[in-house]
């Protein structure tokens, strides 16, 4: 196969003048401004600051080398559009109050961020009141191009070195801040820190119980770093950052005490880009957020090798579903790390080694102990992340569906949560396919079940079939289906992702409300979910005048005598004997019925 030599022309072509940082391995005081080259190639520029060994051996280069050649090829340019790529940044000014870039916090939309603007909480009514006369005090140094925050008149002054999220002007954004300790070299704490405070994306939300005791803060000027021990539950590297990188290099605990996480160094930076924060204090521009090498491994070898594409990870080449999953489930799950749960996030702490992609993909259990929390059905669980899915028999049954079978990982699409809206199966090529509509899952599952008499095609022609669509998806549902009604809409998702039951794709049932109304995981989780109660019926439509409403229906108390009167109406329907569905072991649905 001809192997692409890819020159740094490139580079600058398609991501305007590059900043290099150098590799802390061969310590690189730090960036350094580079001008266009045409003479070298990026293997050139990799060996400035990795010695061949470590560049044969694997190591992560970063997402601009691989756009570099890639960016010209299918929808992965597109990957610069999604979640993945920059929502931990860090905070510039040039991009205030621009989501997906800048600091959005403005809690009375006058134009400018809060702290541009040298907002005092004691001087407005917030959730931060409790800390008055101490309150945070913010500010934003013009010289420097740094944001702060300050516990009270006189505190200690907290620099914002990172932002989580604010995608969109009414997300929701917290801010990391690293503080001033004694004894530094630096001047600074080694770790990162959520700070007093989140943006909900129109208020501000209470941190405040680890920084202050009442109105008084527990930090105050002239600390040491031992002083932080107490805060390693709010420590972000500790806790987060695994899952937020492209690869964890080291990870540490200081002399001190605090738990520190080297990310890999960033050596191209597109110039004024906020995606590159320096999270460990080095100096240094890092592979934060989830770059290319977080699904396709270590890329260096890759490149050394002229672009030879079996020095690099593909997923789509891993055969097994399960295994070709992990490369989502090694973060998109509720996770510590192994054996010790020291780390928030996969890690195999006897060898210090993160987790990366390869074919055939090392053991998530090597690197990870679930504290995922089932509910008492055995099969949902009470977090809604995609620890379900593993439940499901799409994971677990024949039907070797994995997680991009659904999912873009490369692109945005016209669905939410990057989900395909073009699906090929059976021989039928992109048939277009929406999670609004039934189209999306008959993709697949069209000609099995209560869907035999449809096909693949008849799917692609969404328009032209929709009355066969219409009334097959009713008849499975037993709930009307029509586009634009409100509620009532018997769409797939409706009942097979319902709140509390997502990935699982198994609609909870009303039978388990009642079986476990007594059951509690804690005091804000009771008894068992179903379905039909919590895609609907407990909160958006009353039909029987002994089941209120419930006002706060997105919460997780179904243990209560309402839910479980609601569950009692519902399990006629959906229970033993059950007139639309029928739960009796000898009469229950196969979950063999695959595409």
């Amino acid at each position: 196969m001809k192997h692409i030599r890819i020159w740094i022309a490139v580079v600058v072509a398609a991501s305007a003048v590059a900043v290099l940082a150098g590799s802390r391995a061969k310590g690189a005081s730090g960036p350094v401004q580079v001008p266009p080259q045409r003479d070298g190639s990026l293997e050139k520029t990799l060996l400035r600051y990795y010695t061949k060994a470590q560049l044969q051996a694997g190591t992560m280069v970063g997402s601009e080398f691989c756009l570099a050649c890639h960016g010209s090829y299918g929808d992965s340019v597109e990957w610069r559009h999604t979640n993945h790529s920059h929502a931990l940044r860090k905070p510039m000014g040039m991009y205030s109050l621009q989501p997906g870039e800048g600091i959005l916090a403005d809690y009375d939309k006058n134009g400018m961020d809060d702290f541009m603007q040298g907002l005092d909480f004691n001087a407005i009514s917030s959730a931060l009141d409790s800390a008055k006369p101490n309150a945070p005090i913010l500010s934003y140094n013009a010289a420097n191009d740094t944001y702060w925050i300050q516990l009270g008149p006189g505190g200690l002054q907290l620099q914002v070195v990172a932002t989580w999220a604010g995608m969109s002007a009414t997300n929701g954004q917290r801010y990391m801040v690293r503080i001033p300790v004694s004894d530094s070299p630096t001047g600074f704490s080694s770790a990162i820190y959520f700070g007093p405070f989140s943006w909900s994306g129109s208020a501000y939300s209470s941190n405040l119980s680890n920084w202050y005791t009442g109105s008084t803060p527990k930090y105050a000027p002239g600390l040491t770093s031992a002083a932080l021990v107490p805060l390693q539950g709010q420590n972000y590297l500790k806790n987060c950052s695994g899952c937020h990188i492209t690869g964890v290099r080291v990870a540490r605990v200081t002399a001190a005490g605090e738990y520190v996480v080297n990310p890999f160094p960033a050596s191209l930076v597109p110039e004024n880009s906020p995606n590159y924060p320096d999270l460990d204090g080095d100096g240094l521009p890092d592979l934060a957020n989830i770059g290319c090498e977080s699904c396709h491994g270590p890329g260096s070898a890759h490149i050394l090798a002229g672009g030879d594409p079996s020095k690099i990870v593909n997923p789509k080449d891993i055969a097994n579903n399960q295994q070709r999953s992990a490369t989502c489930l090694q973060c998109h799950v509720q996770v510590t790390s192994t054996p010790n749960k020291v780390w928030g996030f996969p890690f195999d702490e006897v060898n210090n080694k993160g987790y990366f992609m390869s074919n055939p993909p090392a053991a998530l259990s090597s690197y990870q102990l679930s504290k995922a929390v089932k509910w008492p059905d055995g099969i949902n669980y009470q977090y809604e992340r995609i620890d379900s899915y593993m439940s499901s028999a799409h994971y677990t049954g024949s039907h070797g569906i994995a997680c991009n079978d659904c999912h873009n990982s490369h692109a945005e699409t016209s669905n939410p949560a990057q989900v395909r809206d073009k699906i090929t199966r059976s021989g039928v090529t992109d048939i277009p396919a929406s999670v609004h509509n039934p189209s999306f899952c008959l993709s697949c599952h069209a000609g099995y079940g209560d869907f035999a008499g449809m096909t693949k095609q008849m799917i692609k022609d969404y328009d032209a079939n929709f009355e066969l669509i219409r009334s097959k998806t009713e008849e499975h549902s037993h709930h009307p289906y029509m586009e634009d009604r409100d509620m009532g809409l018997g769409n797939c998702v409706s009942c097979h992702m319902a709140r509390q039951v997502n990935h699982s794709f198994h609609p909870a049932r009303p039978e388990d409300t009642i079986a476990f109304q007594t059951s509690r995981i804690s005091a804000t989780a009771t008894g068992n979910p179903n379905a039909c109660a919590t895609a609907c019926h407990r909160g958006n439509v009353r039909i029987w005048q002994d089941t209120p409403v419930i006002s706060d229906w997105t919460n997780s108390l179904f243990g209560t005598a309402d839910e479980v009167k609601l569950a009692d109406h519902l399990v006629n329907y959906y229970g033993p004997g059950g007139t639309w569905w029928n739960t009796t072991p000898s009469s229950a649905p196969s979950s063999d019925e695959k595409p």
